[in-house]
C-alpha cells in the first residue's frame, strides 16, 4: 500500500489515543509506527535481487513488527523519560500490524511469517497503490481534524472504513470470478483455473487470467460488464527449468522464480543474441491507456537476460516500477 494510507493510518489511530499522551509526541509517535515497516524500502540501493527478497520480508512479519516497535518505544523513551513502555507498545504494534494488513490484502505479497518461512501471502483484493482507497481514507481523516463534534465519529468511520474496504473488494473479487467461470463454461472454453486480480481503478476494474497447461490469457473485467469478457491476450508460461538453468549464471533468476505469481516468457532476436525476458502478470495492465504508455517499455518487475548462441547469459535488465532500467553484465 502507498505511503499517504499508510501515514494516514498512524494519524487516525493517533487521535484515538491522543488524551491519554502528549498530544505534541504521540502523533508523531503513530506516524512513524504506522510508516516504519517501509524502512526495508532501503534495501533497494544493494540491488533488485534483494530488493525482491527482502522488501516486504522482515519487518513486514508479524516477529519482525514486534521487533520494530520494541525499537521504537526505546527510542521515544531514550528523549522522553515519562513516555509509558507497555502502552507504547501495544500502540505501535497495533498500528504495524494494520499496516503488515493494508500490505496483505495487495497483490504484491508479503512474508508475514518470516523468519519462519519465507512464503509470500497475498489476499490479492487491492491494487499495490489505490487510489479511491486512499483518497476516502485521506478525506475521512481530513473531516476528523475539521470537526469538533463529530470528531471521534470521524475516525471511528476512518479505521472501520480501513478493514471494510478490503473486505468489500473481496467480496468484488469472488462475484466476478463466479461471473467469469459461468461464462467460459457457457461459451465451452476450456480452462484449468481462473484467477481475478486487482487493477489500477480497483474495485471497478479486474483483471482476469485464465489458465491453462502452458498459457495464460489476460482481459480486463469491469463491475459494469453486460457484453462478457473479450479481447485475452495470450502469453507463454515460464517453466521451472528455465529459471533453474538461467540460474546457475545469476542467482536473480532463481529468486524472480520464487517471487513471480503468474510467471510469462517471450523471446526475440537481438543481432546475434536472443532476449528472454520473464514478467509476472500481477504487473501487467489490461486497461488500455496504461497499455499504451508503457507499449515502447517491459512493465515493472520484469526480467530479461541477453544469451549467446551457447544459451549462456551474457548480461541481464530488470525493469523497476517507474520505468527504470537495470543493467548487470555477466562474465
Amino acid at each position: 500500500m502507498d505511503p499517504i494510507t499508510h501515514i494516514t493510518t498512524g494519524v487516525l489511530g493517533a487521535q484515538v489515543v491522543c488524551k491519554h499522551f502528549n498530544r505534541r509526541f504521540i502523533i508523531l509517535f503513530c506516524i512513524i509506527a504506522a510508516w516504519l515497516p517501509d524502512i526495508d524500502n532501503l534495501v533497494t540501493f544493494l540491488g533488485p535481487e534483494l530488493y525482491l527478497i527482502h522488501h516486504r520480508g522482515a519487518t513486514h512479519s508479524f516477529a519482525g513488527g514486534l521487533i520494530l516497535s520494541m525499537l521504537l518505544v526505546a527510542v521515544f523513551k531514550l528523549f522522553i523519560k515519562s513516555f509509558p513502555i507497555i502502552k507504547g507498545l501495544i500502540i505501535s504494534f497495533s498500528i504495524i500490524l494494520i499496516h503488515i494488513y493494508l500490505d496483505l490484502v495487495t497483490s504484491y505479497g508479503t512474508q508475514i511469517f518470516y523468519p519462519f518461512n519465507n512464503t509470500r501471502y497475498s489476499l490479492d483484493a487491492v491494487y499495490i497503490v489505490d487510489l479511491f482507497y486512499t483518497v476516502s481514507i485521506a478525506s475521512i481523516c481530513f473531516l476528523s481534524f475539521l470537526s469538533k463534534k463529530h470528531k471521534q465519529g470521524f475516525v471511528m468511520l476512518g479505521l472501520a472504513w480501513l478493514f471494510l474496504y478490503p473486505v468489500i473488494c473481496l467480496g468484488i473479487k469472488y462475484a466476478a470470478l463466479y461471473h467469469v467461470e459461468s461464462e467460459l463454461r457457457r461459451n465451452r472454453i476450456s480452462f484449468e483455473k481462473v484467477h481475478i486480480s486487482p487493477e489500477l481503478f480497483t474495485p471497478f476494474f479486474w483483471k482476469v487470467i485464465v489458465e491453462d497447461s502452458e498459457t495464460y490469457k489476460i482481459a480486463g473485467f469491469t463491475i459494469f460488464n453486460t457484453r462478457g469478457t473479450k479481447s485475452f491476450i495470450k502469453f507463454d508460461k515460464a517453466e521451472p527449468y528455465m529459471f533453474k538453468k538461467f540460474g546457475g549464471c545469476a542467482s536473480i533468476f532463481n529468486t524472480y522464480a520464487w517471487f513471480a505469481s503468474y510467471p510469462v516468457i517471450k523471446t526475440e532476436k537481438s543481432g546475434q543474441c536472443q532476449l528472454i525476458t520473464f514478467g509476472d502478470l500481477r504487473f501487467y495492465s489490461t486497461i488500455g491507456f496504461i497499455r499504451e504508455l508503457l507499449k515502447n517499455n517491459e512493465p515493472p518487475f520484469s526480467l530479461t537476460a541477453r544469451v549467446n548462441e551457447s544459451r549462456k547469459v551474457m548480461e541481464y535488465y530488470y525493469y523497476k516500477p517507474g520505468g527504470t532500467k537495470v543493467i548487470q553484465h555477466l562474465e
